[in-house]
């Protein structure tokens, strides 16, 4: 699972006044996946899920004011493998 520390690696945040708001996007990420059938309690997860849930973390936190914005393409290819009943 990605923990925060992973997060604010990834989203190059080197401060602590951010921590509420990338923990939210973190459970939004993660929510997100599971919402269109991806498990994301596997232990380990999955490197193409864990980079998944590292992208949404990062848009959500660099999009937190645009309602505009839509993460897709990439995000869908690493996770399609991982939803329930994909063949």
């Amino acid at each position: 699972m990605v923990d925060l520390a992973s997060a604010k690696l990834f989203c190059r945040v080197d401060h602590d006044d951010d921590d509420a708001v990338i923990t939210a996007a973190i459970a939004a990420a993660t929510d997100h996946l599971e919402s269109i059938g991806v498990d994301t309690s596997s232990s380990p997860v999955p490197p193409a899920v864990e980079q998944a849930i590292l992208m949404l973390v990062a848009f959500f936190y660099d999009h937190r004011d645009d309602t505009e914005a839509k993460p897709q393409g990439m995000i869908d290819r690493l996770v399609s493998p991982y939803r329930e009943g994909w063949l």
